[in-house]
Parts: C-alpha cells; structure tokens; sequence
C-alpha cells in the first residue's frame, strides 16, 4: 500500500527535524507499505523550510510544499491531500499534526486497521486506552469532550471521537466523498474535520477507531481550544441544516410523485 502522511507546519523549527527523524525510524519497520510524507509548510519565517528540505534530501520520501501565506490548517491539508492523490498516487493517507500532539508510533497502527477493510480510521481519545493531556485545565477537557460528544450526537455520527486531527484514510473508497477544493470547506481551521466525517459517515464507508494517548502540543496555546470548539459547534450545527433542508426536499419531490 502506498501511503502519504500529510503534516502542515508553521514555524516549527524546533520540532520538525526531530519529528520526520521519528516517523521514519517508525515506518521503516513496515517495509510492506511504500511510505511517503508531505511536509504544507505555510511560507514559516524561522527555517522550517529548510529543515525540511534538508531532510527530504537525506530520506528522498519526503516533499516540501510551500505555500506563500498562512491559510489555515484545512487549506493545508487539502493541499497535501491533492499532492498525494495526483502526484504520489497514494492508496491511503494519513492526517498528522506537526506540533506534537500525535505519535508516531500510531502511524503503522492506523494503517493496519485499513488493511483490515476499515475505510477511514481514527485516532481516538475516547475510546478505552485513549487519553488526553493530564496538564489540560479542566475546562478545556470539559470543551473538548462536550464538543465531540455534541457533533456524535447532532449528526449521528458512529464513533467516539468526532473531533479527532489524526486519521487514516483509504483513497479509492473515500476521497470521492471529501470536499477537496478550498471553496468547498464550512471551514479552514480544525472544524474541516468534523466536514470531512461527516461526509465520510454517509458515503456508509466503514469506520474505525484505534485509542490514542493524544500529546500536550509543543507551546501550547489553550486558548485557541475554545475557538476551535465554537468553530466546531457552528459547523455541525450548519451540517445538521444542510441535512434537515436535503430532507425536507426529498419528502416534497415525494410527495408530489405520490400525487
């Protein structure tokens, strides 16, 4: 399997070297895949770039694209998604934050559960064996588990972990289904993901969660969760409209076909 771990950065000099050294130690341990990584990095003005670019010449799997402004962590990743669909011609690919909040180690494991037969694999923190940070105040965690349970339940979504960045997903059966132009995301910061779920859920592609000991991000900036959540609310409530409207269409062409 050809698989693309796509990672958007944005001044992460300090972490990005370390990291890509990392996933690669962890993937050469599964030579049955062909791994690749795609590095979005959003023009960063501290050398994350040419970190990259270092290691992409030591490794030679790894790809640089530079975007010339900072667009928001959806844009990022829609860009790496495209990339590895039409140039790497990935079967799957997987969503990994370069911050530090995600593992390593987990990236084989999502991979195995797609070679299961699952479509679309998350990374879950609540499921039993999953975890959030401990140094997290309590509100945050309160936000954090209200906004997943609250996009669960108002789109009747079949997992755990309905606001969860890292994720797994097979190309052939799923890709079609993903909004994969800018002018297509409700949003372009994390709430992309609960969009991305959401669609994936009624394409009725088969979905899987693996528990993940989810990280404290590197400079941790616990205010931005709060806007994440509101931007998280807005979506799902805008998802579940846009789905009251579709039904309610559907029952009138019904209804006048009955006539």
């Amino acid at each position: 399997m050809r698989v693309t771990i796509i990672i958007p950065t944005y001044n992460e000099a300090g972490r990005i070297g370390t990291l890509l050294e990392e996933i690669e130690a962890i993937v050469a341990e599964s030579p049955e895949h062909e791994w690749s990584i795609v590095v979005v990095d959003a023009n960063s003005p501290d050398g994350t770039g040419t970190i990259v670019r270092d290691a992409a010449a030591l490794y030679g799997n790894i790809h640089l694209l530079s975007e010339e402004e900072k667009r928001g962590i959806a844009s990022a990743y829609i860009v790496g998604m495209r990339y590895a669909i039409e140039k790497l011609h990935a079967d799957a690919f997987i969503e990994f934050d370069g911050d530090g909040q995600h593992d390593p180690r987990d990236v084989p494991r999502l991979v195995n559960e797609l070679a299961k037969g699952f479509d679309y694999v998350i990374g879950s923190r609540y499921v039993p064996g999953g975890s959030i940070p401990k140094e997290w105040a309590l509100y945050r965690k309160v936000l954090s588990r209200f906004g997943s349970l609250y996009a669960r339940l108002l789109l009747e979504l079949p997992v755990y972990d309905a606001t969860s960045g890292l994720k797994a997903t097979r190309v052939a059966t799923v890709a079609r289904f993903l909004p994969l132009t800018e002018d297509q995301l409700l949003s372009r910061q994390y709430a992309y993901k609960l969009q991305f779920l959401y669609a994936v859920s009624r394409s009725g592609a088969a979905i899987g969660e693996i528990p993940i000991v989810f990280r404290l991000r590197d400079h941790d900036i616990s205010k931005s969760a709060a806007v994440d959540v509101l931007e998280s609310l807005y979506v799902t409530l805008l998802l579940r409209l846009r789905t009251l409207r579709e039904w309610r269409f559907l029952r009138i062409v019904i209804g006048r076909r009955e006539r």
